[in-house]
């Protein structure tokens, strides 16, 4: 189990609770969890539960994302390493978010303007990855956006994932 996110369900009367998991690979990439992770976490559940309480189990759905940026580098850096320093830094500092958490593209300008070397970053797009090895999740990320492109939110049900940061995370410099 990689992550957990736990939400009322304003549908029900009972008051009912709806608990996301998020399962990990070996790999390393998520997943969604087996039926077997899911039983064992209602078996602990029912012991540990208040007798009203009522939850139901559910897989979280998998956004994957690639993250394409330009960069602006000091010219007394050499432009090829300080490319390659803004995306090791951005592959090894970005953050998964929670299940329905907003994913931050602030974050990754903070993260590429602390490099060395760089003077400023001139663009960052986030795009939805989908396809063959990647969640098939229909959103919009453009829809979700906030006003100022800070960040976008997702669902409360719904995981921000960059899967292959080798191949998702792009850069180029000006």
């Amino acid at each position: 189990l990689k992550r957990a996110s736990i939400v009322r369900d304003d549908d029900s009367f009972k008051r009912n609770l709806n608990l996301y998991l998020i399962s990990e690979n070996s790999d390393g990439t998520l997943t969604v969890p087996t039926a077997t992770l899911k039983k064992n976490v209602k078996i602990w559940l029912n012991k540990n539960r208040m007798i009203n309480d009522t939850v139901d189990i559910l897989n979280g759905r998998i956004l994957n994302i690639s993250i394409d940026f330009v960069i602006i580098a000091d010219l007394e850096f050499n432009k090829f390493n300080t490319l390659s320093m803004a995306m090791t830094a951005l592959r090894q500092k970005i953050q998964t978010p929670e299940i329905g958490g907003a994913f931050y593209i602030s974050d990754i300008y903070k993260i590429l303007n602390d490099v060395k070397g760089v003077l400023d970053v001139h663009s960052v797009r986030v795009k939805q990855k989908t396809g063959a090895n990647y969640a098939d999740l229909g959103f919009d990320i453009l829809d979700q956006m906030s006003p100022d492109g800070r960040y976008f939110t997702v669902p409360q049900d719904v995981i921000v994932e960059i899967k292959y940061p080798l191949q998702d995370i792009k850069g180029a410099i000006k």
